[in-house]
């Protein structure tokens, strides 16, 4: 008689808090070399103490009442409902394990969802799930994440025969001040407006979002920021380009933003204010930093184009998955018992 496993999928409750450890810890063992993540996850009691206090969201699915998959997400922290992580323990039934917890999601998130974007940054083995998730309604964008490693000697050598292009007089480079705050939001929401980014962060989209996303900078939500290392075009003494830099965890560096206003572009200064940028964080010998990265979407060649010349190297790829918001529902199953497997 073949054995049958029973799936259920429902929130978290601490009633799984022993059992539940083991998936946990299985993922913080693989979220460097499967999911590559660049920050530690949490402490597995530091996870529960967010998520009981609301700041992040969990689902788990139960073989025989045993936790073998779970999803995390969040509901506040953007306009969108971010997926953080599907994690799956073992390799067995991964993509159905999936979609059953994407479908609780749908069910519990119903109102949200008419409202909000849902992003998911499909990294590591979750690219996997791609041709699943597109039945959601899901759409793609493919992201190159880029490096600039410190001590690798070819891309030393790059930059350093890298020669900027000619920057007409009525334009400075200079350093973040907190007064370009106002120009500087209007210089991200010029810039990223109608771009791909705009449609899986739809902040970009509107000028208080944008304001949110400069100020999430600034404010260290993303990282330490280094305002002496963010690099600021100004044209006749105005914010008209910005180049920011911040670190997200130990040694690296990230470029989260880098735009110019309408009206400035095609005259190299993306690359004078992302040159000057990498100089300074060269240069800053007490935080030892080992490398800063960047990303880009993969058709965006004028970017990578820039980062090439600049000694950056594409890393990886993945797929940033987001479904817009009042998208109907186009699951691929329309039962709604836990199914049974042989």
């Amino acid at each position: 008689m073949s054995n049958i496993l029973l799936y259920k999928v429902q929130k978290y409750s601490s009633e799984y808090k022993k059992i539940f450890k083991g998936v946990y810890d299985d993922f913080k063992s693989r979220s460097f070399s499967d999911y590559k993540f660049e920050l530690e996850p949490l402490e597995y009691d530091e996870f529960l103490k967010y998520v009981g206090e609301g700041f992040i969201n969990c689902i788990i699915l139960l073989e025989d009442e045993i936790p073998t998959a779970f999803m995390v997400y969040t509901t506040e922290i953007s306009e969108s409902l971010e997926l953080n992580i599907i994690h799956c323990l073992g390799n067995e039934n991964t993509n159905l394990k999936r979609k059953l917890l994407l479908e609780k999601f749908f069910e519990l998130e119903r109102t949200l969802l008419e409202k909000k974007v849902t992003t998911y940054p499909m990294l590591g083995s979750q690219e996997q799930f791609v041709p699943d998730i597109a039945n959601y309604g899901f759409k793609m964008v493919a992201v190159a994440v880029l490096r600039f490693n410190f001590r690798n000697p070819n891309s030393l050598e790059t930059f350093s025969k890298f020669t900027p292009p000619f920057m007409q007089p009525e334009y400075r480079l200079t350093s973040w001040k907190n007064e370009y705050l106002e120009d500087i939001v209007d210089v991200v929401y010029s810039s990223f407006r109608e771009t791909a980014d705009a449609q899986f962060d739809p902040r970009f989209s509107s000028f208080e979002g944008a304001k949110d996303i400069v100020e999430k900078i600034t404010q260290e939500v993303y990282g330490t920021f280094l305002p002496e290392c963010t690099s600021v075009m100004l044209y006749d003494e105005k914010p008209v380009g910005v180049c920011f830099a911040n670190i997200t965890a130990g040694k690296i560096a990230n470029i989260p933003v880098i735009g110019l206003k309408h009206g400035h572009c095609g005259k190299g200064l993306g690359e004078i204010m992302l040159h000057n940028t990498v100089k300074n964080l060269l240069a800053v010998k007490n935080l030892s930093l080992e490398e800063v990265n960047a990303s880009t979407e993969t058709d965006n060649y004028p970017a990578l184009k820039m980062y090439r010349r600049l000694g950056f190297k594409e890393d990886y790829y993945y797929p940033q998955a987001y479904r817009p918001a009042g998208m109907p529902e186009n699951t691929s199953s329309n039962n709604n018992e836990p199914p049974a497997i042989n």
